[in-house]
Order: C-alpha cells, then structure tokens, then sequence
C-alpha cells in the first residue's frame, strides 16, 4: 500500500528521543498469560456476547485485575464505563403465516414457519410471487424479478445462488459472492416495492432447519419469515411445480423461473421484541510520572466482548446454540492489556499516563471503543496514540501484522527498532482503517497502531478455544507491545496524527465499486448511515460529503441501515456517477458521486 510518507523531517526528530528510552519490564509469564486466556474462554463465561452474564463476569475479572495491579479506577461506577445496546431479538405477542387461498390453512409458529430478526413489525396480505433466489445481478445478466411485477405483492424465494454445484459458474466469482447473502435477497424486494418476503432454503442442501430467530440488526423496511420446504411446496401446488424442480431448471439453465403463483393469497404478522441490555468499557488509568507529560496518555486497548453462542456474525451456521469461546478472539488481546498493565503498574508507570482499556460491544459494531472516544476518560486531544490488540494469539511461522505506522509520525521507524532481538517477522500495513477498536480513534485523529497474528479456520466458530494458543508467541507479541509503549511513552515530540490519502487502485471488479466512507457503527437516533470518516481524495471526498453527515438515499436505494448502503453500492459499477442524499445539520443536501474502483 503505497500511501503518503511520513515527512522525513518529523521522523528524524522522532527517532533519536526512541532510541533513548529505557528496556521495557518484563510481562507477567507465559503461564500466567495461558491462565487468563481459559479464565475469559471458560464455558462459565458463556461466549461473553455484549449484554449478558458473561461478558459482565468476564468485565469484573478485568476489574480485578487492574485493581490488584494499583490502576486507578475512570468513573462513578468505578472502572467500568457503562452503556446500554440492542442484546437479541424475541417474539412479541402475534407472529403468523396464513394461507388464505385457494384454501385456507394456518401454518405452525416454529414448525412450518419463523420470522427473521431483521424482519420490521406488522402485517402484509397480498398475492404471492415466485422469485426463484430473488437476485439481481445486472453484472451477471442475471434478474430474477425480470418480467415479473412484485409491486405489492409478497414473494417467495430460495437461500442460496444457482452456482452452488457449479465451480464454474458466474456466481462463484469474487465480485459475486454476496448475492446468495440474506440481506441481497431482503433488500432486493424491498426496493421492488414488494409487501414482504418468504424465504425457503434451496434444495439439496445438506440440512434444513429453520434459522434461529438471533441477531442485533436494524429492522430493514419489510416483514420477513422463513418457512420449510413443505410449506414452499404448499404454495407452489396450485401451480403444478414444485420447488425442487424449478431449482433444478434454474442452476441447470442460469434462467430465472420467475411467476405468479395462480390464486395463491397468504397474510403474516410479524411482532418482534428489541431487547436491550447494559454493557461497559473496562477502564484503569495509570497515571504518569512526568510533570511535562503526564497529562499526555497512551490508550491500550483490547475488546473483551465475543458471540455468546452465536447469532448473525457467527461462520458455524449449523452450531447455533453452541458457546463461541473467543479464545483467540479476543481473549488473547484482553490478556495482553492486563499483562501490560501488570507490567507497568509494577515498574511505576511511564512519564506519560497509560489508560488500559477492554472495550466491550465491539462485536456488535465496535460500540465500546466508539463510546469511548465520545466519552473519554482523559482528554482525547492529549491521547498520543491508540494501541489495539485484536486476535493476537495464534502466531504462526512468527508473523506479526502491525497496522496503523503510517498514521502518525516516526511510527514506522518505531515499530521496526521495537522488533529487533525479537524472533517476530513483521507484516507492516500504513492503513488504518478496519472493522477494530483503533479505528474510532484514528477518525477522531489520533495516531494508532493495531496488532495481529492473521485469520484461521476457527475464527467466530466454536473452535476457538484455549488449547489452540501459541502462548510463546503471545508472550513475544506482548512484550513487543510493552517495547512499542516504553518508547512512545518518553518520546517528545511523540507521533503526530497523518491524515492518509487513499491507496492507489489496483484495478479489476473486487468487490464493488469506492465510495470511500468510513460508518460511525454508534447506534443511531434516526434511519440512515451517520459517517464517521470520509477518506481524503475518495469518490465522497470530491462530492464533498463531510464526517457527521447521514446518508438517506444512495443511487435510487432508500438507506435505513448499513446494509441498505451495501446494497446499493454493489449493485453500482466504477465509474457510474450516482445522487447521494445526505442530511447534514438537520438539513437535505443532494450531491453526485462518481464511484472509483475498489482499493
């Protein structure tokens, strides 16, 4: 990634203050390390999903141990800064599918029928249309809706994509993938002026079973429920097909089979209870030593937060249910915040303050690390730099990716003398920007730096448990942590915040088209998608769309949510020139956008 360099003449008046500073205290040891990762990944801490026992069991075992490490505690509730988020989903008083003709027939809440919980509240009753897998996909020459009008209507369509069997099909491209998504189906109705949806999953598909009614998300502006094959098949009878043999001639043809179901007539209710719950940040403060800097802080941080037993972010569909133990994800950067602590604490603290932080909702769209940053426990504008640890437990061939050293000044040069003696091979990134707890920091302007050891096979699956840490390598990760601390926190001047332009385009299709907007994932007050960061030089950049604007409608797409803007962007190509309308201060602004090529 070739961004913009740090200017050399900050980085000479960087470097030499590092490579004055004092070795860094040794980290509690690799046993103590395992300890804390089976204490947090422990079946008793039930997954720790953001708003439950676990997670607040696993939030006053971090407690504990910043106070027995002599932190200071950051709030009234003492080192928890607490704040409220959506936990689940649950039935409300009338959920049900009713098929009204040609002859009426009620069907079974939880045996033939369940909503889903990105279905809204209330009631459709309309004619029912057979979508085949409700996609459209104008780069593929693939519509289903083509020559069918669904205004008004409810529609039936089946999980999946018609490439399944296929290796070979356009579907299995990368720019493709999205298309057999939930959300493509469900919005894709919506913006045909559909009543509401039937989803039924494909044939031949190893297992059916109707989905858990799990998951977080905005309501996306349409009812929606999801039946067994037999009830497809029910509504299907009056036309003489059933569902496995239009599957067959759809992924055998790639031509759609779209029609309207004869006489068929069914009514839904759907009524669904948000609930909410209390979590909190983990918060201790060790002041520092300094006169000169001690009002300057470092914020290390790590989010404690995982999937209970799982829901709509977990990649083990068929292990719903099951406790999701984060073991690497992220107890392992939970223990390297209480490590560092314990180190610093013991050695008195560094000239500048060290705020450790376990950020809790990060799960849920990094809610914690944003609640944070709009209520900080010191001053923002004297943080320094923000260090994250996420995934840092399962070091493999001593790789290292360190991400963030082009956000601030001097912090390349940092993170490479930081390593020497060490056994790491570092895989250095300029970009700050990804789905972590760093990333509020970096588009409030502050410098970070983001630590991990890579994706594997287990990731957000109930695999994830203890016995697979690399504990060595974590105990080396740290320890290039604490190096990385010791120097920024003597350094003057210490990094400078670099406001980075975009990479280069590599050109091709990857996976839709720029925009080059950062969402603000805090839960908002009204529909539409509240920006957090816009990239300097990018597509929204030049239409001059602003941080703290809500886009509402993008290309045509009426946007209530995050994935209403995903939508509408992959549906787009480079180059297509689209109307944005944002509200900015209260007021409708209309600005145009010419979409670049994925970075």
């Amino acid at each position: 990634m070739n961004f913009r360099r740090v200017p050399r003449l900050a980085a000479l008046l960087f470097v030499p203050a590092v490579a004055l500073a004092g070795a860094a205290p040794p980290i509690p040891s690799a046993t103590w390390l395992l300890d804390q990762v089976k204490i947090l990944s422990a079946p008793e801490m039930e997954g720790r999903a953001a708003g439950t026992p676990g997670a607040d069991r696993a939030a006053r075992h971090i407690a504990q141990v910043f106070r027995e490490a002599g932190l200071r505690s950051c709030c009234r509730d003492g080192y928890f800064q607490s704040f409220e988020v959506v936990t689940g989903t649950r039935l409300g008083a009338s959920n049900s599918l009713t098929l009204l003709a040609p002859a009426p027939r009620a069907f079974a809440l939880g045996r033939d029928f369940t909503p889903l919980a990105v279905s809204s509240d209330g009631s459709a009753e309309g004619d029912v249309v057979f979508v085949g897998y409700g996609i459209t996909a104008a780069n593929l020459h693939y519509d289903d809706y083509a020559g069918v009008d669904v205004r008004g209507k409810i529609i039936l369509a089946m999980s999946g994509d018609p490439g399944a069997a296929d290796p070979g099909s356009p579907f299995r491209r990368p720019e493709a993938y999205h298309y057999a998504e939930r959300s493509h189906k469900i919005i894709n109705a919506r913006e045909h002026a559909a009543l509401a949806v039937i989803l039924v999953t494909r044939p031949g598909s190893q297992r059916e079973r109707l989905p858990a009614l799990r998951g977080v998300t905005q309501p996306w502006g349409i009812q929606a429920v999801f039946v067994t094959r037999k009830v497809a098949d029910a509504l299907l009878a009056p036309s003489g097909k059933q569902l496995a043999a239009l599957q067959e001639s759809i992924d055998r043809t790639l031509t759609p089979q779209s029609f309207h179901l004869p006489g068929v007539r069914v009514k839904l209710e759907v009524a669904l209870v948000r609930e909410r719950g209390t979590t909190a940040n983990v918060v201790g403060i060790l002041p520092g030593t300094d006169p000169r800097l001690k009002d300057e802080s470092i914020v290390i941080g790590a989010h404690y937060d995982h999937l209970g037993r799982g829901g709509e972010g977990s990649l083990a569909p068929d292990e719903i249910g099951k406790i999701h133990f984060g073991a690497d994800d992220n107890a392992s950067g939970t223990t390297g915040v209480m490590a560092l602590a314990r180190a610093f604490a013991a050695r008195g603290g560094l000239p500048r303050t060290l705020v450790f932080v376990g950020f809790g909702g990060e799960e849920l769209g990094i809610l914690g690390s944003s609640h944070y940053t709009q209520h900080p426990a010191v001053p923002l504008d004297k943080t320094v730099l923000m260090l994250n640890m996420d995934m840092i437990g399962r070091l493999k061939d001593e790789t290292l990716y360190v991400f963030g050293v082009e956000s601030g000044t001097g912090l390349r040069e940092l993170v490479t003398e930081a390593a020497k003696g060490l056994t790491l091979k570092l895989q250095v990134r300029g970009d700050p920007f990804s789905p972590s707890d760093h990333t509020p920091f970096y588009l409030r302007e502050r410098p970070v730096l983001f630590l991990f050891t890579g994706a594997h096979s287990d990731y957000h699956k109930p695999g994830d448990t203890w016995e697979k840490i690399n504990v060595q390598g974590m105990e080396t990760v740290v320890t290039f942590a604490a190096r990385i601390l010791e120097r920024v926190g003597s350094a003057t001047p210490p990094p400078a915040y670099v406001k980075l332009a975009p990479p280069p385009s590599r050109g091709g299709a990857g996976y839709g088209p720029f925009l080059g907007v950062v969402p603000d994932f805090s839960e908002a007050e009204r529909p539409g998608v509240r920006l957090g960061g816009v990239r300097p030089g990018s597509p929204a950049d030049k239409a001059g769309v602003k941080s703290g604007d809500i886009i509402i409608r993008f290309a045509g797409v009426d946007v209530k949510t995050l994935d209403d803007l995903t939508f509408a962007l992959r549906s787009r190509r480079a180059g297509d020139k689209v109307l944005v309308i944002l509200l900015r201060e209260g007021k409708e602004i209309s600005t145009e956008a010419t979409l670049g090529e994925r970075r």
